[in-house]
């Protein structure tokens, strides 16, 4: 059964922007000065945007996830959520996926989701992302 829909779109100029010294150089083993980028995303993301043609759109593309995550579950919740807590991981097939364990477990547990499906889209300048919370 469905529980909540989000999705959200992230302008690719304006997160490029916002994490102008991280995309450039963001390589394995470089440490990370841009504030915004160390405290919204996790090492997982991190790595897998590391390995990317084009970290920065990766990036982009995992916030909208968490956003898009945010909208769906956090209206289950008593008080929300931080959207941090959302880790979003290529599977082994390569489409995106929310791991459900983790600091992420006891909101869903809360909000009564036992699986969240997403999609992440880019197109010119954009980046899309939809959540379904079940």
């Amino acid at each position: 059964m469905v529980k909540g829909i989000g999705i959200d779109q992230v302008s690719l100029p304006e997160f490029r922007r916002i994490c102008d010294d991280w995309g450039a150089s963001g390589r394995a083993g470089v440490d990370i000065a841009n504030a915004f980028v160390r405290r919204t995303f996790t090492a997982g993301e991190l790595a897998q945007a590391a390995g990317r043609h084009d970290p920065c759109e990766f990036l982009a593309g995992r916030f909208a996830c968490k956003e898009a995550v945010f909208k769906a579950v956090a209206p289950l919740t008593s008080e929300g959520f931080d959207l941090r807590l959302v880790e979003t991981l290529d599977a082994l097939t390569g489409q995106p996926q929310v791991s459900l364990a983790g600091a992420l477990a006891p909101v869903l547990s809360e909000a009564g989701v036992t699986s969240v499906l997403v999609s992440i889209t880019n197109e010119g300048q954009y980046v899309l992302a939809q959540a379904l919370a079940q």
